[in-house]
């Protein structure tokens, strides 16, 4: 017996700092949850979205109606702005500009978007009111760049040429002939601006609008020059494959070329670090005296590639039934890679977004089946101790090492009885600490046991057709049910419970236990509890820990 205790200390003295740790390399789909998503039925969704505030805005094009979309961060429409007059796919990134003021006159807060058809159009973010629009050049195609701000101007790269416009009315100032371009971003320093072409040629246009070109010789430039301190970062593209180049505009030559895959991504740059992809691989450059190589990975990437400040890096894969790619970079040497699933498959090129509230982090993905999807995770505050550290817990673990102690002294000293009597304590200490654990797990294995049992619950024809492919709340009161549906969004019965009693105008009342949340009353009726049911299946568990997908139907019964 004696030695079964000591045993059982020793082991607790593992066990329980295991239970409380985290495991810090869980994969990134593990830790997010899906918020809401939203099927905009035909057309892509080729370039990213973009937060503004706390609205999601999110171009589709290559359909009947292309069209800017805006949700707010819990998935209703705000507003939609149509241009059925751009029929081609757009590819021209959403441009957020904030309110200001110049010798051209004082601009709102809006949001610029560039089409195919050649039209430019400054709207409000907040209602989609158009605020000005102006009309640029189409030679087969319209505006495919990214368009890019220097003070008080927008410049707008055309089809064969750059123009630089008023923030506060789209008056062209000038307008410079270039070479034939597609996807061709601008990029803006003090001496001017540098936009590539179709033909190869890199061009650098200073604020007067005098341009000059320089014959690279490599291939396609589609992509936004980068400005790096080794020099002019290009990714062009040829029909065998790919290039990688610095030119240095000092002295008008190229001082890098690295071979690379064919299909060249859209690269971009953070500090001196730039990211750049392919149909081969996905890499990472430190560019300050040159361009270095720290690592890549392979990877079929050939779009817009997502790079936060969190040193995360999302990269769509674009192929038949690919997935996304996730990356992070340590600073140094190393970037890792990991496939995350997302809920979308199939061919895509526009790098998600974040948002970060301090508390919530939101990222929304899209692809060219023209499907959104938006997940959220909670973030720790950098002011406070981080959330899994359990100060309580902490002090009560202290405790039973000094107990231990303590009863080490009574043994050592010959005080048997008192050393089993401190012991039993220690080991009655373990188990509260466990219980809440083991009680979870256990009524989890029960639930999935009982549910094999359950009857599904089944659609009402009753119903609207809204309510297809949406979460329904059913409560029975009274000898009556009251149903709701339509909601959309939410991973767990608390969160979908809470959002239907707002919805139907009902008190809920809640109460937290060690063993999770559990719903007291609802509308005033609390009886003797609650019970709930998810498609069908009777929850034995906790609400906030009882999970739901995009069509559950969860019917709450009075006991």
């Amino acid at each position: 017996m004696f030695r079964r205790l000591m045993a059982l200390l020793f082991v607790s003295l593992f066990l329980v700092p295991a239970i409380l740790a985290q495991d810090p390399s869980t994969p990134w789909d593990e830790t997010h949850s899906l918020s809401w998503e939203y099927d905009f039925e035909s057309g892509y969704i080729s370039t990213s979205p973009l937060f503004t505030d706390e609205q999601l805005l999110v171009r589709t094009s290559g359909h009947a109606q292309p069209s800017v979309t805006a949700f707010d961060l819990s998935g209703n429409k705000i507003w939609q702005h149509n241009n059925s007059a751009s029929t081609n796919n757009d590819m021209s990134p959403l441009l957020h500009v904030q309110a200001g003021q110049g010798q051209c006159g004082s601009w709102p807060e809006m949001v610029l978007i560039g089409w195919t058809d050649g039209l430019v159009e400054a709207v409000n973010p907040s209602d989609g009111e158009l605020l000005w629009s102006t009309q640029s050049e189409v030679v087969g195609w319209g505006v495919t760049g990214q368009l890019a701000l220097d003070g008080e101007f927008v410049m707008i790269p055309t089809r064969q040429g750059i123009g630089q416009y008023c923030l506060a009315d789209g008056q062209q100032q000038w307008w410079t002939e270039t070479g034939l371009g597609w996807r061709n971003g601008v990029a803006v320093d003090d001496s001017g601006y540098f936009i590539g072409d179709e033909a190869g040629y890199l061009w650098h246009i200073n604020r007067t609008g005098v341009a000059t070109s320089h014959a690279l010789q490599l291939g396609k430039i589609r992509h936004a020059p980068l400005l790096t301190d080794a020099g002019i970062f290009i990714h062009a593209q040829s029909d065998s494959g790919s290039t990688l180049a610095v030119f240095d505009i000092a002295n008008g030559s190229l001082s890098q070329q690295i071979p690379a895959g064919s299909s060249p991504a859209i690269p971009v740059l953070r500090g001196e670090y730039v990211v750049a992809g392919d149909s081969s691989n996905l890499r990472i450059l430190h560019c300050s005296n040159a361009c270095v190589i720290l690592d890549e990975i392979a990877f079929h990437t050939n779009g817009e590639i997502g790079w936060f400040d969190n040193g995360q890096i999302f990269a769509p894969s674009n192929l038949p039934d690919s997935n996304w790619g996730f990356f992070t970079f340590d600073g140094q040497d190393n970037l890792t890679y990991s496939p995350i699933e997302v809920g979308l498959h199939g061919y895509g090129t526009a790098a998600p977004i974040q948002l970060s509230d301090g508390v919530i982090t939101f990222t929304a993905f899209g692809n060219d089946q023209a499907i959104l999807r938006v997940y959220s995770d909670l973030e720790e505050s950098a002011t406070s101790p981080p959330s899994d550290l359990d100060w309580g817990a902490q002090v009560l673990i202290f405790g039973m090492f000094v107990l231990l102690g303590f009863s080490s002294a009574l043994l050592l000293n010959g005080k048997r009885e008192w050393f089993f009597r401190t012991s039993s304590l220690f080991v009655l200490i373990i188990v509260v600490l466990l219980l809440p654990d083991l009680s979870s797990q256990w009524s989890k294995s029960f639930d999935e046991q009982f549910s094999e049992q359950s009857s599904p619950e089944e659609w009402n024809e009753q119903w609207p057709d809204e309510w297809l492919g949406t979460q329904i709340v059913i409560f029975e009161m009274n000898g009556e049910e009251h149903s709701i549906g339509g909601l959309v969004g939410h991973t767990d019965v608390l969160s979908l419970t809470e959002a239907a009693c707002v919805a139907l105008a009902f008190e809920l009342s809640s109460e937290s236990t060690e063993l999770g949340w559990y719903i007291e009353s609802i509308d005033g009726i609390e009886g003797k509890g609650w019970e709930f049911s998810i498609d069908g299946s009777k929850g034995i568990i906790s609400v906030d820990q009882s999970m739901v997908n995009a069509t559950s139907i969860v019917r709450w019964t009075p006991v």
